[in-house]
């Protein structure tokens, strides 16, 4: 009996595996340093004219209960923490779908628009956002801008270049309702 074929076949056989392991492990160090090089910062901006004075709009920016009239926050399990309107009010939440966080008012610009931060998981995320309103001749032009820096990480590199698209969207439905809101009454 010789035992010579083994090695052979253990070879032929570990050789693939070993091929497929590295071609694997490029692929996710390609993942990783593109990532990295990634953008790790975000602009998402996006406006609607309301045909409504700046003061029957600021009312519904500037008080954190009314923005579940008009954003997702009517979906999200969420509770105010002190007073709900002007600088210093703050929401909290700790959601399955969401995760844990917090929106503060940070500026308050009656009629001209508010100043928020977001801190989600921990302040392991921040954004920064800014909503003016403008007069026109016609009524109002409302802006919605977020900032965030999302640091070094690769994963969040990767999420930067879909943030555009996937928050800018969020973004203007929350403007189109928030118009629906003023231009048919409905805002106290």
């Amino acid at each position: 009996m010789t035992t010579a074929p083994r090695p052979r076949i253990l070879a032929a056989v570990a050789r693939p595996g070993v091929i497929v392991a590295g071609i694997l492990a490029l692929l996710a160090g390609g993942f990783v340093v593109v990532g990295i090089l990634l953008p790790g910062t975000v602009e998402v901006t996006r406006s609607v004219e309301i045909e409504a004075a700046p003061e029957s709009v600021f009312p519904l920016l500037d008080d954190l209960e009314r923005w579940a009239e008009w954003t997702p926050w009517g979906e999200v399990e969420s509770r105010i923490e002190g007073r709900s309107a002007g600088a210093g009010a703050r929401r909290v939440w700790d959601d399955s779908g969401a995760g844990s966080g917090s929106l503060t008012l940070v500026g308050s610009r009656p009629p001209s628009g508010v100043d928020y931060e977001v801190e989600v998981e921990d302040g392991a995320i921040r954004f920064e956002g800014t909503i003016s309103v403008a007069a026109t001749a016609d009524g109002s032009v409302v802006t919605w801008t977020e900032r965030a820096d999302l640091g070094w990480n690769p994963l969040l590199g990767w999420t930067a270049l879909t943030m555009d698209e996937s928050q800018g969207r969020q973004l203007q439905e929350s403007l189109d309702r928030l118009k629906e809101r003023v231009e048919g009454g409905v805002s106290r």
